[in-house]
């Protein structure tokens, strides 16, 4: 959270909460690169600032409200400090996925494309049934996402959640659209709950999961 923004006026704890950030995912793909000697880009802003998996249009873009809590620093924002969030936070980060992606086919390297997210047990907003460890999102292509379900299911030891809680759609997703269903790459959306990941066992644990199943994929 940039210092000049003050938390957007709200306490440290809602800010280190769900609704500032996707928890402890950043060391789950840091060891999944690792393993697996991939490209792996995060964001390290709060989606509070503007989350980059928002298209620039939707009502959360930049959140007023983030699960019933009111966020001050997001009220009647003007054109301005809109614009600078998108040029500041937006653009860059995005600019770097796309040549990250364009640098590997100028090269004729394949590239797939994954995005990793957390979610939160529970949302105080309702929808709480949340009993999936791991879940795989997709939109318009379910190929590689399929396969991806197939094989974390081999173990049956824990539910794979399929396309949930939040289906991969234009509205409400611009990472997956932008850039994986546009450029027409193998691409999935992988999200893991919260409280299994909250310790460095468990973000070992699942990086592990991810590195045998994506390279069975390939």
């Amino acid at each position: 959270m940039p210092a000049s923004h003050a938390n957007l006026g709200l306490a440290a704890e809602d800010i280190n909460d769900h609704i500032g950030w996707d928890l402890h995912i950043r060391a789950v793909g840091e060891r999944v690169a690792s393993a697996m000697d991939a490209a792996y880009i995060y964001q390290p802003f709060s989606r509070l600032m503007i989350d980059c998996n928002r298209p620039l249009d939707a009502p959360d873009s930049i959140p007023p409200v983030a699960d019933r809590r009111p966020v001050p620093g997001n009220q009647d924002l003007d054109a301005a400090e809109v614009n600078r969030r998108h040029k500041g936070i937006f653009h860059p980060f995005h600019d770097t996925v796309t040549a990250l992606i364009d640098d590997r086919t100028r090269r004729g390297q394949p590239t797939i494309f994954v995005t990793l997210h957390s979610f939160t047990p529970a949302m105080q907003s309702g929808g709480n049934d949340r009993p999936w460890p791991i879940t795989i999102q997709y939109g318009r292509d379910p190929a590689f996402s399929r396969t991806l379900m197939d094989l974390l299911r081999e173990d049956g030891s824990f539910p794979v959640g399929d396309n949930v809680p939040y289906p991969v759609r234009d509205e409400t997703h611009y990472t997956i659209p932008t850039h994986g269903e546009k450029r027409k790459l193998l691409h999935s959306m992988i999200e893991i709950r919260q409280d299994v990941i909250a310790d460095s066992r468990g973000q070992q644990f699942w990086a592990n999961i991810l590195v045998d199943v994506l390279s069975r994929a390939l």
